[in-house]
């Protein structure tokens, strides 16, 4: 009896040690092939604090709106993201392929979110524009913002004709 409990217990030593063998080797292999992957290339934390803002301009030969992407800090954002978006895009194009249809001498006066409404108060240089695309310019390039569903215009803090309504996006 004695002799078939230490065949026994043996027998149980030598699968155990060939189980937990069998376990230590294939924890071996799989860390080193977590070992063998490397990310192609490190981002750099200005990097990662990048976004991406589309701003409307027209096509210097056609004269649609197109879109010129800028990447800006997103700590720029965190005040007034409005403003500074507009300051950009009252600033003109980058590209020398686009024009800015927001008249010269433009000013941002105020820019205030209200229940996915953008209210935008400019400056009069703003009335010296021709056509719609100044318009839509401002409002293609701030409803890129998903709570802003249309935008408010006045002059100077005064409602003018033609821009009573609340403009929403145009397709382009």
């Amino acid at each position: 009896m004695k002799k078939k409990i230490t065949i026994t217990i043996i027998l149980i030593i030598i699968i155990s040690i060939l189980i937990i063998g069998t376990i230590s080797t294939e924890v071996d292999k799989n860390v080193e092939n977590i070992a063998e992957i490397q990310p192609e290339e490190e981002i750099s934390d200005e990097e990662m604090r990048q976004t991406n803002v589309d701003l409307y301009f027209e096509d210097s030969t056609s004269r649609i709106l197109v879109t010129e992407e800028r990447k800006m800090d997103s700590k720029e954002l965190i005040d007034n993201p409005y403003k500074k978006v507009l300051d950009m895009l009252i600033q003109g194009p980058e590209s020398e392929k686009l024009t800015n249809p927001i008249p010269e001498g433009t000013k941002l006066n105020n820019a205030k979110y209200e229940k996915g409404i953008l209210y935008v108060d400019l400056s009069s240089e703003f009335l010296n524009s021709n056509g719609t695309n100044s318009i839509y310019s401002i409002v293609n390039t701030m409803t890129e913002f998903t709570e802003i569903n249309g935008i408010k215009f006045t002059i100077d803090g005064e409602v003018k004709d033609g821009l009573k309504d609340i403009f929403v996006k145009m397709n382009t």
